[in-house]
């Protein structure tokens, strides 16, 4: 009888030890799938905003694509420019995304004027092989007290479209600030700092928010964010995501809500 007694204790703090570990993997799966969308779509949203810059500040970065087309001469405020990668696509300016179709960009002023503002919308455009539709807009807010020009950059109904048919959605509202590379005609010294937060709902359908509690450091040199904190909240339950200390390299530590650390590869 007492051999039966500790093999039912046993076998029902089995099961109990087995469900925590399927309830605490299960949650670490969506903080790992809600990291990865996070990472991506700050990743896209820096992209298309260095992209954008080369293309129009740079009239295209001096190759045949993509083509760049204005609806006035340049220098004239208000205009309507098209950035045409073609539906074959070309190398965006990291050279390691192929850019496809087009973005349409209605701006107010120059880029270094305050008050001045670009909004970005898209045409049948794709990342390699995600899709990208909503509204991307900054205002240029003038100097800060450093004497470094400020954005406030805004994303309004953005999905991303991935190839097995799921979708990330999200709004933001971020400040950025170029620290570096203001004096200079060319982007690839600039470097940007970045606060705000994000809400959104990931590849599987879980609603997320998150915030930058250190600012997302992000160099024109370097493909990947290489610095700064997230901190994301899903289900009620908060995780980080931590880019690290400047190192140039895809990788981020996600710290679960679990109190779990996984270390998270960034897309290429």
């Amino acid at each position: 009888m007492k051999k039966s007694i500790l093999l039912l204790s046993a076998l029902f703090v089995g099961i109990l030890l087995f469900n925590a570990c399927e309830k605490s993997d299960s949650a670490n799966d969506a903080d790992i799938t809600t990291s990865e969308d996070i990472a991506t779509l700050e990743d896209f949203s820096e992209e298309i905003d260095f992209a954008v810059d080369v293309a129009i500040e740079e009239r295209g970065g001096g190759g045949t694509c993509p083509v760049v087309t204005l609806a006035q001469p340049w220098g004239t405020w208000p205009n309507t420019i098209t950035i045409d990668y073609g539906t074959d696509g070309c190398a965006g300016p990291n050279g390691q995304h192929l850019l496809k179709g087009k973005i349409v960009i209605t701006q107010t002023g120059d880029r270094f004027t305050a008050g001045a503002q670009r909004t970005k919308t898209f045409e049948n455009f794709y990342v390699d092989d995600v899709k990208v539709e909503g509204t991307k807009s900054w205002t240029n807010n003038g100097k800060d007290a450093n004497g470094l020009w400020s954005f406030t950059k805004q994303a309004t109904n953005m999905v991303l479209t991935y190839s097995d048919g799921t979708t990330t959605t999200w709004n933001h509202q971020h400040t950025s600030t170029l620290t570096q590379g203001g004096n200079t005609p060319t982007h690839l010294d600039n470097v940007w700092s970045t606060t705000g937060s994000t809400s959104g709902v990931n590849r599987n359908g879980v609603v997320f928010s998150s915030t930058i509690t250190q600012p997302l450091i992000k160099k024109a040199t370097c493909r990947w964010v290489s610095e700064g904190v997230i901190q994301f909240t899903r289900d009620d339950k908060n995780s980080t995501l931590d880019f690290g200390n400047g190192t140039c390299d895809r990788f981020a530590t996600l710290t679960t809500s679990n109190g779990d650390t996984f270390t998270i590869r960034l897309r290429r």
